[in-house]
Formats: structure tokens, C-alpha cells, sequence
């Protein structure tokens, strides 16, 4: 793994740790469905308009539980738990498995795909966790978590211009996202420093 505290940002770890927690979305709550909920319209929206910080900490969190919840099929949803308590664990093995066995049924579950790119992420299978994130973008565009594992993979690769472009899209789709916006200040001055 390309070492990444060379740049103004979080160490290794830190930084990992920070994109997970975009990547898996916290806790699972009771929700309506996945990434093809009509909600998620109007909570997207609320994301662009709202100034409050507590506004868009809620909800976010509602649209992760939205993504990650699959209201017509309580064994994967199950599934779904148990995966992102591996992942917690560190067990991404026995986690992406889960995953895949998911993604087999429910090909089109957007965040079934995510979660299994944060674990390839993790188990250094970059090529892997760029593919499922592709799908993930290709089932729900707004996807603010896939993005910031781009943004993630990309720095790893080397590639800031790339990182940076991932992270600001991130940042259009969910304005309220701290730690990307610290991600792309630090990236352009990084890329400010290599064109001089």
C-alpha cells in the first residue's frame, strides 16, 4: 500500500477509517427499502437547501438506513447486518462472501455492491472495489459514499486529479461532508505544489 501521510491529511489509518464509516453508513435502522425509494428525492433535496448541521447529521443517516435496508427480503437484510458486522470486526473475508452472496440475489441492491468495494478496499483489492463501485453508481448516481471510496482508491493509486474529482462530485451530491471538504482542500494544494 502506497503510503499516504506524506500528504496534508489524516494519516493512513485515519483516513481508511473516515472513508469506512462513509462507505458503511453507520448503524442499520428500520427503513422503507433501497436506492430506488422515492424519499430519497426530497431528502436529497433537503441536503442541498439545509444550513443546520443537525438537519443534514439526520438526514443522512436516513438515507444510509434507506440504502442499506432491503424492506422485501428480511433474510438479506439480515444478511446486510451480519456483513457490516464483520466488517466492524475486521473479518472482510467472511464479510465480502456475505456480501457476494447478496449482490447474487439481489443484483440490483446498490448498497450490497458498496459495502462489498469497502471490503476489496480494505483486503488492498483495489481493481475489485473499483468495479462494485461502478455498479454502485450505475444503480443510484447520488452516491456520495461510493464516490469518496473512489476518491480513496484513487489517492492510493497516485492519482490526485482523479481523487479530487471523485471527492468533489461526492461533495455536490451531500454539501455537508466535513471530511471531504477537508480531503479536497488538502488535494489541491497538493496539486497546486506539483504544477509549480
Amino acid at each position: 500500500m502506497r503510503p499516504m501521510n506524506r500528504f496534508p491529511y489524516p494519516s493512513n489509518l485515519a483516513a481508511i477509517m473516515a472513508v469506512c464509516l462513509f462507505l458503511v453508513g453507520g448503524l442499520v435502522l428500520p427503513s422503507h427499502g433501497d436506492q430506488r425509494d422515492p424519499e430519497l428525492d426530497g431528502l436529497f433535496e433537503t441536503l442541498k437547501r439545509t444550513a443546520s448541521d443537525n438537519v443534514a447529521e439526520t438526514v443522512t443517516a436516513e438515507i444510509w438506513n434507506i440504502w442499506t435496508r432491503l424492506e422485501d427480503d428480511r433474510d438479506a437484510s439480515k444478511l446486510m447486518q451480519i456483513g457490516i458486522a464483520l466488517m466492524d470486526r475486521g473479518r472482510f473475508e467472511n464479510a465480502e462472501n456475505l456480501f457476494s452472496r447478496i449482490i447474487d440475489t439481489h443484483p440490483e441492491f446498490a448498497e450490497a455492491w458498496n459495502k462489498r468495494a469497502t471490503v476489496r478496499f480494505m483486503r488492498g483489492n483495489d481493481a475489485g472495489s473499483r468495479a462494485d463501485i461502478a455498479r454502485v453508481i450505475e444503480l443510484e448516481p447520488r452516491h456520495f459514499g461510493a464516490l469518496s471510496g473512489l476518491g480513496m482508491i484513487h489517492i492510493r493509486a497516485g492519482d490526485l486529479q482523479a481523487a479530487l474529482q471523485a471527492y468533489e462530485a461526492a461533495l455536490r451530491i451531500n454539501p455537508h461532508l466535513d471530511y471531504v471538504e477537508d480531503m479536497i482542500a488538502s488535494l489541491q494544494l497538493r496539486l497546486k505544489g506539483q504544477s509549480l
